[in-house]
């Protein structure tokens, strides 16, 4: 059942509200545009919910210039943990970062499936006329190695290969929306210094998920362990069938932003896994 008109423009008007507490004001919200292929509305939809902010007073549009958040903003109470899923939370702060000359992403965690999500069209983005590309940006991701988990596995049998192969084709369309990003970066001389650089931990079955970003900002979220059914190819090569596994759940595993000591300490965390045991991954097909 699709979600009702006034259903649609609440859930942008929240989204929206909750990047305006994180971003501050004076930021630059996304165009018109953006907003409706993001949440996969009508610009009816987005301007409605744009004038609910600014009736509210979070948000104030210049003709010709945009959308950005408005002064009144309030301020996210440093005293409190605020939880968030990961694909709600991860946008405005990257789209924040990508507004620094100097870019760096490290990721931890299983496939990077919410980051490539998140972080690709907005890298395709910076190929618009007007738009203003980092001078370098970075990415590290630091990846399990997908030959044997705890999970994802087959509740009925755990020797079932199909739950890991599922899960190697996530991280591979996510590795290759990002490398195919920025590739496309450099090779259109939009950002010249750019990279990918992968790594995998072996014997490693991660239980959270971190994002440090631009080395003064982390994100950590917990990966909880989900009974669902998914499709896969039946064992006889012929067709798919439903079956049911236990999963991590990384899309909507809830993030917090992480007190200025312990980003410190994240950085420091990620760099001794990466410089020690962490190794060039095997190909996933």
């Amino acid at each position: 059942m699709n979600d009702s008109p006034k259903t649609e423009v609440r859930r942008v008007a929240d989204a929206v509200r909750y990047w305006c507490g994180r971003l501050g004001g004076g930021a630059s919200l996304p165009s018109q545009g953006e907003l409706a292929e993001q949440f996969s509305v009508s610009r009816d939809t987005v301007q409605k919910a744009l004038k609910v902010l600014q009736e509210e007073g979070l948000v104030q549009s210049i003709r010709g210039s945009g959308t950005f958040v408005a002064g009144a903003v309030p301020d996210v109470d440093a005293d409190e943990d605020e939880l968030e899923p990961a694909i709600l939370a991860l946008s405005p702060h990257l789209e924040q970062a990508l507004q620094a000359p100097h870019v760096t992403i490290d990721f931890f965690g299983f496939t990077a499936e919410t980051l490539a999500k998140e972080l690709t069209p907005k890298l395709v983005r910076l190929w618009l006329p007007g738009s203003t590309p980092p001078d370098s940006l970075h990415i590290r991701l630091l990846l399990p190695e997908l030959d044997r988990l705890a999970v994802p596995r087959a509740v009925d049998d755990p020797e079932d290969p199909r739950p890991l192969d599922r899960l190697r084709g996530i991280a591979s369309r996510s590795i290759d929306a990002l490398t195919q990003a920025v590739e496309e970066l450099r090779s259109r001389q939009i950002v010249l210094d750019a990279s990918l650089e992968i790594r995998t931990v072996p014997a490693m079955t991660p239980q959270v998920k971190l994002y440090v970003i631009n080395e003064d900002l982390a994100l950590r979220g917990w990966y909880k362990v989900h009974r669902i059914r998914v499709l896969v190819p039946m064992q006889s090569g012929s067709g798919m069938e439903e079956l049911e596994i236990y999963d991590f759940m990384g899309l909507d595993a809830n993030v917090v932003v992480q007190r200025p000591n312990a980003v410190a300490e994240s950085r420091v965390w990620f760099d001794s896994l990466w410089d020690t045991i962490a190794l060039r991954p095997k190909p996933l097909d």
